[in-house]
């Protein structure tokens, strides 16, 4: 079943499937995702750039995503989750030679921060006011790297987890290292997962969370699936990856479509299409999983929790080829050489692509 209310600021759905509980020590709960619009942000290659503009306009935005998490916790949500790049910083990542005035770092390296620091104490104590748990997808600044990071707290505010994204966009690569760990976190009523991004399009990823138990993964992201301005039912990733792997998926992206919650059968709901800066709600029921209600089917397999039929039935033995770093379809792009860890090429192609004055003036 999918509910859809597109003029509404606040959408809280209960999920009533009728599926069996398959032995599971879970609870309901409600999920909260923050679908959000961007503020404006300084543009290096215009020449009405201000310098002094850039950090005021990144604490604009993320105040306003911190307003929107507490308004999900007065709605008594036991989880939010944010979208991808709560600076709203990472269009700067392609002016890699754009120094900030007062630090003299590339601009975008000085925007990143600590972790624990002053921006995440701010969400620490939204988490420990409304006790609830809380994703803050953040750039982070460890010594001399940055990471795009999922930053987990837990309903006192403790930072629980970080995920830091493993797999970059080839832009994102330029200034962003990677991180190495797929982990899923335990709350009191499941186990959670943060796919970032790009991540969501490794059907790997997901499927590492899944067998580790993970109930819901969050995919924070710049990328929706969905056709524009239309249902996460047109989202054809996002079903695929629920279905494949029996969890709900959550995407939150900034915009006015493209977030919400589609359940383990691939079925949106929760999403509110067309609304600016609201919260969008469903509680769920992790003791549920997907179950087939063919008692022919439930005979033949020993059991109705079509779940648990799929990963007992596994054969990894054969996946061998999954982790070889060299598979043969890398034979056909031997010649193929990406930007990433090129500096010379990057800086060329920053001064090709369709950005700034002068490139514009040529169309």
């Amino acid at each position: 079943m999918k509910t859809h209310i597109p003029l509404t600021g606040i959408l809280t759905v209960l999920l009533l499937a009728s599926l069996s509980s398959y032995g599971q020590s879970k609870n309901t709960a409600k999920i909260a995702l923050i679908q959000a619009t961007g503020l404006s942000n300084q543009d290096p290659f215009m020449d009405d750039y201000d310098p002094a503009k850039v950090h005021p306009q990144m604490d604009a935005h993320f105040n306003k995503l911190l307003g929107l998490f507490s308004q999900a916790g007065q709605m008594g949500a036991d989880l939010v989750c944010g979208p991808e790049d709560m600076q709203h910083i990472g269009s700067y990542g392609l002016y890699i030679d754009v120094k900030d005035p007062e630090t003299g770092k590339i601009l975008f390296n000085s925007m990143a921060v600590p972790v624990p620091g002053p921006l995440t104490d701010q969400v620490a104590a939204i988490a420990k006011k409304y006790n609830m748990y809380i994703v803050a997808p953040i750039y982070e600044a460890d010594g001399e790297k940055v990471f795009n990071t999922a930053v987990i707290f837990d309903r006192q505010g403790n930072i629980i987890g970080k995920h830091r994204k493993t797999v970059l966009p080839i832009l994102e690569t330029w200034l962003v290292s990677t991180g190495d760990e797929y982990e899923v976190y335990r709350t009191d009523f499941g186990n959670i997962a943060v796919a970032t991004c790009w991540e969501i399009f490794y059907p790997e990823i997901s499927t590492i969370y899944a067998l580790k138990g993970a109930d819901i993964i969050f995919n924070p992201t710049m990328a929706p699936d969905n056709q524009p301005g239309k249902s996460l039912d047109t989202a054809p990733m996002f079903i695929t990856r629920a279905k494949d792997n029996g969890v709900y998926i959550a995407p939150v992206v900034l915009g006015t479509d493209g977030n919400g919650i589609l359940d383990f059968n691939g079925i949106v709901v929760a999403e509110i299409i067309g609304k600016e800066d609201c919260v969008i709600m469903a509680e769920i029921d992790f003791s549920k999983e997907r179950t087939s209600d063919s008692k022919w089917w439930e005979t033949i397999n020993g059991t109705d929790n079509t779940k648990a039929m799929h990963y007992k039935s596994r054969r990894p033995e054969t996946y061998k080829l999954l982790t070889d770093p060299n598979p043969p379809i890398l034979e056909k792009y031997k010649d193929i050489h990406l930007t990433t860890g090129d500096p010379d090429r990057q800086l060329k192609a920053v001064r090709e692509v369709d950005y700034g004055p002068n490139a514009r003036s040529k169309k």
